[in-house]
């Protein structure tokens, strides 16, 4: 399909690849005033900002961690109120998380820290380009998530 360089696809993932460090870099902190580490605070925003309360091990793969790695910050979470998992109708072991009143407001104001330096590395992005791009990459996403199975 393309002879002579690599597939857009492959210059994609290299980029999300080496955002996704740099985000996790620029953004570790923003949970310490909180005492979060910045994997807790990974989780808690995974747990908050989910259409529906998600499991452990969803939680893995959705990020690309192990399953016991997303259980130790589950349960830490879980420990400091700030999430608890209630009951899975689908799975008797599999618990969903869901984020308390605390967990909320902890995740609300690492939010407000993150807004000043958000809003200044996308300074010369419009919010049309930023939303695009969100959605160009959760459409693709949603494909590698539904073909689980690379030939």
């Amino acid at each position: 399909m393309f002879p002579d360089d690599d597939h857009p696809l492959a210059e994609l993932a290299d980029e999300v690849l080496r955002c996704h460090g740099r985000l996790l870099t620029a953004t570790a902190n923003l949970g310490t005033e909180d005492g979060l580490t910045g994997a807790q605070l990974l989780v808690l925003t995974t747990v908050v900002r989910a259409d529906r309360a998600p499991t452990v091990p969803q939680i893995g793969r959705s990020l690309g961690h192990s399953r016991q790695a997303v259980q130790r910050l589950a349960d830490a979470l879980v420990e400091r109120g700030l999430i608890e998992a209630v009951d899975n109708p689908d799975h008797k072991r599999a618990r969903r998380l869901v984020p308390t009143a605390a967990g909320r407001r902890a995740y609300d104001r690492s939010n407000a820290r993150g807004r000043d330096w958000a809003s200044r590395v996308t300074e010369d992005m419009s919010p049309a380009e930023l939303t695009a791009a969100a959605e160009t990459l959760r459409r693709l996403r949603r494909r590698l998530e539904a073909d689980d199975h690379p030939r």
